[in-house]
């Protein structure tokens, strides 16, 4: 590995019950280089950290920090933020997948550019992106769901999978890539301006009523 130029992450720390802190790597789409796999495991070496894990949300989390040595693992492993960018699972799509029928990949990188763009908003925003009707991304779940078939995208709105779990709103059927872009956009300004603070999509659907969100969104 001498030959393999370490590469900074930027981390979100989180406090435990047991008074440890996880630093969450806030990848893109689950993606980690060589380079930010040698500042993991130097990290993990030079600290003694032996837990290193999965989220549901396609990052990972390095566990186990004690208090008194945070700042350090900070400085060896990357930039802390405060808030890291929205949540995007994307499945890996046609070209990799032998079921995928859309690319994910860009789709999801477009998306995220779009919520960035007409931010802020009331609450977190989490977004599933599937190649196909499978919906390995948890499209459906999702505040924001694309899933791919073979004459486009199915755009849903409003999915959560809390503990009033439910399937979002569709916004269109079939769509192209540019029509389910717009699709969303407009979703985003109507959350954007009609959300409650600390109130999710799916919670805002509840309280205006899906066919008047429906209705503003044509």
């Amino acid at each position: 590995m001498n030959n393999i130029v370490s590469e900074s992450l930027i981390v979100k720390p989180i406090k435990r019950k047991d008074g440890t802190y996880v630093l969450r790597l806030c990848v893109n789409q689950g993606q980690l280089t060589v380079g930010m796999l040698k500042t993991v495991m130097e990290t993990m070496t030079k600290f003694n950290l032996t837990s290193l894990r999965a989220t549901t949300g396609q990052r990972m989390n390095l566990e186990g920090i004690p208090d008194d040595k945070l700042d350090e693992v900070i400085a060896s492993i990357g930039v802390a933020v405060e808030k890291p960018l929205p949540e995007i699972t994307v499945c890996p799509g046609a070209g990799i997948c032998v079921y995928g029928v859309q690319e994910t990949r860009s789709m999801g990188d477009k998306i995220l550019s779009l919520i960035q763009e007409n931010g802020p908003y009331p609450y977190k925003i989490k977004t599933g992106v599937s190649g196909c009707k499978m919906s390995c991304g948890l499209s459906y779940v999702r505040d924001i769901g694309l899933i791919g078939g073979p004459k486009g995208w199915d755009v849903s709105f409003g999915g959560a999978a809390t503990r009033n779990a439910g399937v979002g709103i569709p916004l269109g059927k079939a769509v192209s890539s540019e029509d389910a872009l717009n699709l969303i956009a407009k979703a985003l300004v109507f959350y954007r301006e009609n959300g409650k603070k600390r109130e999710r999509t799916s919670g805002m659907i509840n309280r205006l009523g899906a066919e008047e969100v429906l209705a503003a969104l044509k």
